[in-house]
């Protein structure tokens, strides 16, 4: 394992990296983990593949370089990317998403799809219009209800509670919710990650326009009782893709284990 720095205009980020393969995997983490979270990918993908992992805004090593308390500044994500890509000397990458990471790499692909060979997502974000998402990071007042509700949780907990009793909110992703919440260190890494993330909305017709024309290949994986992110979204995502690959695999929302490692690799490397 590797440990990697880049900057980029107002960040520093942090990134490892495994295995020497000739092809490059980029891999961005879901909410509230960091770049090892995709160590388990070595052994299966390690030969093949030279996999970097990156620390999202926030997370591990990932910082902005100058701290404001105003809005974090939004991310150049394709310089980042072209750094990576430069410094390993390669044209085209894999890209590899998990819940929240998946949303990088949609936008990803609407941005820059000359040179992304392939899109994995696991239980990724990103699939469908977020009303909490952009209420809270688009608007005047869900940005000020944000900030009042780092200090302020009680009410939180509270509307999840009734939601519960009133059946609309599943018992697991009420516990999901609560556990993601429960600090205030938690509720300001939210905070601070979405609204860095404020302007990556997915265009989800010019990413499928995209996947199309450059004919990347797309494969996107569920867990069968994920209760955060549904495969329902995956279904709807796939309908205008006619060689996307859709796989249930018989687990919650957590995909990334050395198991489901060797699984995805058996389906990338199928003949098409």
């Amino acid at each position: 394992m590797q440990d990697l720095w880049w900057y980029t205009d107002g960040w520093q980020w942090h990134g490892l990296r495994w295995g020497n393969g000739s092809h490059m995997l980029i891999c961005f983490h879901g909410f509230g983990e960091d770049a090892s979270r995709f160590q388990v990918m070595e052994q299966a993908w390690g030969r093949d593949y030279t996999i970097i992992a990156i620390d999202l805004p926030f997370h591990g090593g990932t910082r902005q370089t100058i701290v404001s308390e105003a809005l974090p500044q939004l991310v150049d994500w394709q310089e980042l990317m072209q750094q990576i890509m430069h410094q390993f000397h390669q044209q085209q990458c894999d890209l590899m998403g998990y819940s929240l990471g998946g949303r990088i790499c949609l936008r990803l692909t609407q941005q820059m799809p000359q040179h992304i060979r392939s899109l994995i997502l696991l239980a990724p974000d990103g699939l469908h219009h977020n009303f909490w998402f952009y209420f809270l990071t688009r608007t005047k007042i869900g940005k000020k209800l944000f900030r009042w509700h780092v200090d302020h949780p009680k009410l939180f907990f509270t509307i999840t509670t009734y939601l519960e009793k009133m059946k609309l909110l599943s018992p697991s992703l009420k516990k999901f919710l609560e556990v993601q919440m429960n600090t205030r260190e938690k509720r300001m890494l939210v905070l601070q990650s979405w609204n860095s993330l404020r302007a990556f909305v997915p265009d989800l017709a010019m990413i499928k326009k995209n996947i199309n024309q450059y004919a990347i290949s797309c494969y996107l994986f569920f867990g069968k009782y994920d209760r955060v992110i549904q495969s329902k979204h995956g279904k709807r995502f796939c309908s205008c893709l006619p060689k996307a690959h859709m796989l249930i695999l018989d687990c919650g929302h957590q995909l990334l284990t050395e198991e489901t490692a060797w699984f995805i690799k058996q389906q990338i490397d199928k003949p098409s």
